[in-house]
């Protein structure tokens, strides 16, 4: 019998153990840039996810005493900026923005899972007493 010579080397191969991505977004932060709006005031809106998001749209948002514009992504989808209005003749001290993460889905793509709320925000745009 002849021994072997060299040697042979398979195709490449690649292993990943890690256990599979079966959830959703659970998780994100809003956050104002100004939490007291007063009348002719806009702030920005910054929602920040844990992973890559998409779909998410003005539709996910429950926005009292306001409005949002069209949410814009970052290039890796986890910081999305939005412009916040408040509604015109408005006094309410006690207000939070609510994200539904049924609205977006990660690139897997698991749709979101719950909802998540701002901190308060104050809406003050009642005119100015002008009067004497």
């Amino acid at each position: 019998p002849n021994p072997g010579v060299g040697s042979v080397s398979s195709a490449n191969y690649s292993v990943d153990t890690r256990p599979a991505d079966t959830t959703g977004p659970t998780t994100a932060t809003i956050a104002l840039a100004n939490s007291a709006l007063k009348a002719g005031q806009t702030t920005t809106v910054t929602i920040t996810f844990t992973e890559p998001v998409s779909g998410l749209d003005v539709s996910d948002f429950v926005v009292p005493n306001g409005s949002l514009s069209a949410p814009t992504a970052n290039a890796d989808r986890t910081v999305w900026t939005s412009t916040f209005t408040p509604t015109l003749n408005t006094n309410d001290a006690t207000n939070t923005i609510e994200l539904k993460l049924t609205g977006v889905t990660d690139d897997i793509p698991n749709p979101g899972v719950g909802s998540v709320s701002s901190a308060n925000y104050s809406v003050d745009t009642r005119p100015a007493d002008t009067t004497g």
